[in-house]
Parts: structure tokens; sequence; C-alpha cells
């Protein structure tokens, strides 16, 4: 973790039994309130600063703007803290505030992932949406006591969380970030109010961000979702069925996957079982996004056949679509190359983490599409619906739907509630389904597999949608991942884990029904009797 090796000169604002303090980024600089054009007042209950200068290289430098703050105590003793900054000619990127006198030991950014203090007494920096699922994080102090910092955006924007010691002031600090949407940046910012305090009850904190969800995003509870199926009620097993790997090796055609159907149907009733069918479309990865059934599997006959004899069983089926992944020779034949997401800084973003075909070396033959961009948007909304005209799929899975960056052109979230609002109003009933999450996506999918564990501060995912197990779950035998990069279970990964609340999973490779008979038989009889569980925030 970077933090700067000089005082920076910020001015402490005092309210209670803590300090704090605003920094302005811009695309150029970092700055502070100039003490020497500074005001500071300091009450019982409320705190202002209002500076109509800036200082820069620990004030060695002065510009021209402003930075305002204002520190209020909310009705439980809450801190509430709001901040504007503003810069004569620069465009204003983001604002850090800084709390002194929480002497940081642990940080608590999701359900089971608690970060503690490395020896140089640092935490590094986590980001909502890009790598946690809500903008609230607990913490604990030195002393054992618990609280929570919760932003109050009614907008999706960049939240950082992190801490580190400063050395100048000899303490812990606790650092939040907002980050400004790219595309609406000025010389201006204004930063949504962070809402710091203890807790007695970490629920009622995390019910907070829920209401906030249902308030300001659309949320709504999972009983009370109108866009869900009534089918996915019943549904007890999911059965993925592994089909083309990247290299081109076939795990099932699709008649072998009609006849592995016919075999869990025999020991559970249809109706309770969901068909998850990942590389369904070829080359896993490498032909998106096409998205036309493989010559290899069976061609769009076989794909058809293995649909209908899906529905003459009871069975739904969900074929897998990339969100974001696209092959860049597919993208450029589809006049769509322009569509990479792109970070805040206009670099192209790449699926540039898999060595699918082990030769040491990763494949970065994908770009991280931008569901945001009109073109793309277009062909998604486009090949989605072809699949349920055409074939009769009964939903749509996308792959790293978790996927965002602060693009200077287009929202990947935007993007995805756009393509979910055009496949619900073609399809009432049909089934959405992601694949991780983050909090403001909950209301967009009904069903999501996610890495590991239940999702969000107390398993707030729960709430909204339901879980299965993740794509990369080991089939039953030795523990092949199938198609999934993660492609055995020796791994160690946390999936191995067994979980009541996720809707149980069955991995389907070549040999599982065979070989394996006994031990896949066990997973359909746990599903069989298996009960929807919902510990989430109620």
């Amino acid at each position: 973790m970077y933090t700067i090796g000089y005082d920076f000169g910020d001015t402490l604002i005092q309210l209670g039994d803590l300090q704090f303090a605003i920094r302005l980024f811009t695309e150029v600089n970092a700055y502070a309130p100039d003490p020497g054009k500074l005001v500071l007042v300091e009450d019982q209950d409320i705190a202002y600063l209002k500076a109509d200068g800036l200082i820069w290289a620990g004030g060695q430098q002065t510009a021209k703007g402003s930075i305002e703050a204002k520190i209020s105590r909310g009705a439980d003793g809450r801190y509430i803290v709001e901040a504007r900054g503003v810069h004569e000619s620069e465009r204003c990127k983001s604002v850090l505030l800084q709390v002194f006198g929480i002497n940081v030991l642990k940080l608590n950014t999701d359900e089971g992932k608690v970060e503690e203090l490395n020896p140089v007494r640092c935490i590094k920096a986590k980001h909502y949406p890009s790598n946690i699922k809500m903008p609230l994080a607990f913490i604990e102090d030195q002393l054992g006591q618990g609280w929570f910092a919760l932003s109050k955006d009614h907008k999706l924007r960049d939240k950082g969380f992190a801490s580190h010691y400063d050395p100048y002031l000899q303490c812990q600090v606790l650092d939040l970030s907002h980050e400004e949407d790219k595309r609406f940046q000025t010389n201006e910012i204004i930063m949504p109010a962070w809402h710091i305090g203890s807790y007695s009850e970490k629920n009622a904190v995390i019910k907070e961000r829920c209401l906030d969800l249902e308030q300001n995003f659309g949320l709504v509870p999972f009983e009370q979702r109108k866009d869900t199926p009534e089918w996915l009620k019943d549904i007890k097993l999911v059965t993925i069925f592994h089909a083309e790997h990247w290299t081109g090796h076939v795990f099932n055609t699709f008649a072998e996957m009609e006849e592995k159907l016919k075999w869990v149907t025999g020991r559970i009733d249809g109706k309770e079982v969901l068909a998850f069918i990942p590389g369904w479309d070829g080359r896993y990865y490498y032909n998106y996004p096409e998205y036309e059934p493989s010559p290899f599997l069976g061609g769009k006959e076989g794909f058809k056949s293995f649909v209908e004899t899906a529905h003459r069983l009871g069975v739904k089926v969900v074929p897998m679509l990339g969100a974001n992944n696209a092959n860049i020779e597919v993208m450029k034949k589809l006049g769509l190359e322009d569509a990479a997401a792109k970070d805040q800084w206009g670099l192209e973003k790449r699926c540039d983490w898999v060595d699918w075909d082990y030769d040491l070396s990763t494949e970065n033959n994908c770009m991280l599409a931008n569901m945001g961009h009109p073109g793309y948007l277009e062909h998604m909304i486009e090949r989605s619906k072809y699949l349920v005209n055409e074939y009769g799929v009964d939903g749509i899975f996308l792959d790293i739907s978790i996927f965002w960056t602060n693009d200077p052109n287009y929202s990947p979230y935007e993007g995805t509630v756009a393509w979910a609002k055009a496949m619900k109003e073609a399809f009432p009933h049909l089934l959405l389904f992601g694949e991780n999450s983050y909090d403001a996506l909950w209301g967009v999918f009904s069903i999501f597999h996610e890495m590991g564990r239940p999702a969000g501060h107390g398993h707030a995912l729960y709430r909204y949608a339901r879980q299965t197990y993740y794509l990369a779950a080991a089939a039953p035998g030795l523990g092949s991942g199938g198609i999934h990069e993660y492609a055995w279970n020796s791994n160690g990964l946390p999936w191995e884990r067994d979980f009541p609340e996720l809707v149980p999973t069955l991995s389907v490779v070549g040999d599982t029904m065979t070989t394996y008979e006994k031990a896949t038989e066990l997973i359909v009889k746990k599903a069989k009797g298996w009960k929807p569980i919902h510990p989430g925030i109620s």
C-alpha cells in the first residue's frame, strides 16, 4: 500500500471523540484545505470547515479552489460527514475522508472477509462495487469496540475502504473514499454522506443499507418480487452440464446431456431440476459472443432436441452467456471492437487472468466488453431473445455479471439493468441468473452463483435472491471443475464447504454418472430433501 511520505498538511476537524480530515483529488494532483484561508467552527453537536483555497505538496504550493465539510451527530450518536470540493481549472476525481480516533485493528468489508493490520500497520484498499458487495464496512478497534462506516450514496459510484498509520500523529487512520462517475466529472465534486458510528447490533446497520437499496435502486424482497418466475421456488437441484472446454474437449454432447437428464429425473421430479449449460456454444470463452450451438455438441438440432427433452421431463434449461467476455476477433467481425470497457484513465480492460491451455501464459484474446455500449447491448439483447424464441430456453445466465469499471463512456451496471429490463418486457417469466454480485444487482437477477460463500454482510443477498453453488463446484469423483478455469477441487477453494442455504448443485462431466454413480446419487438424494433457507436480513 502506497502512502504519502511527508506531512500532507491536513486540517483536523474535532467533533466528540473523533477527528476528521478531507482531501480533494483531481486528475492532476491531491489537495488539502489552505489553513491560511480557513474558517473552522467546532461545536458540541456539529462542526463546519470552509476553506477558500487549497494547498498541495504539504503546503509548499497553493491552488485556487475550495473545500467545505459538515460533520453532525445522528440521534444514535453516529457521525454524519458531508463534503464538497472545487478546483478552479482541474476535473475533480475523488474525495478522501480520514477518520482519527478509532485506531483500526480489523476491517471487515464482506461476510467472512476480515482484513487485519499488516506488519507496516496498513490495510490495503477494498473497493465497492469492484471487489466488495456493499458500501459498508465493519471495523474493530484496538480496544475491541465495533464501528461501522456506511455510504449513503443513492447512485452506484466507487467507494474505497482502507487504513494506514500516520507517523506524524502516531495513530491509526480509517480511510474512506468517494470517486465521482467518470462520465460526469467536473471541477466540482460533492461527497455523499458517510455515516460512521459504533454499533450494538450489526444486523440493524445491514438492514439500513437494505432499506437504502429498496428506496434508491428499487430492490424488492424475494417473496414480493414480481419479476421472478414462480417455478424457481420449486427448484431443488441445479445440474451443471459442462459442455465444450476452451481447448475443444467435449465433456457432454447435447445427446449425452439428454440421457443424463433422464438419469437425474429418474431419481428426482423434473420440475425440481434446473439444467445450467456452460460451453454449449462451442469452445468456452473462445467463441463469445457469437452464441450459436456448437456443431461438435450436436448443433442447432441437437440443442433444440435437448431443450425439448428437458421440457418433457419437466426440467428448466438455462444456457450461459458472457455478460462482457468477448473474443476480440469476433467483435471485429461484428463491428463492435470499440465496445471494450475502459478504466477511468481510458485503458482497455481485458479478460487476462486465465491460462486456458496451460502453456504457462494467459490467453489475452478476450476484451471485457461494456454492456452499456449501445451496440453491444443491442447485440446481447438480440442473442438472448434468439435463444428464447428459437429454442425455448427458460432463462439466461450472464457470466461475470459483477464486472464494473468507472468507464468514461458507459456504465456496465446501467447496461446490465437495461438488458434485464428488455428481457423481462419481452419474456416476463424468464429467469435471469447472475455470476457473483454486488448489492445493487440483487434486484436485477433472481438467482446467483457466488464464489465460495453466501454473499454480503449478514448474507443480505438472501433478502432478495437465491444462490447455487459456483460453476467450479467439483464433479463427484476426481473432482473436475469441467470447463472452468479452476479445474480441480485440489485448489481447496471454499465452495467445497456445505452451505445449507444454497440450492444443491451437481456438476456433470463425462463419467459422472457411470464411474461415480453412487456419489452422484447421494447428491441427488440430498437435493430431494432440500428446503429453501433464507438466513439473510429480514
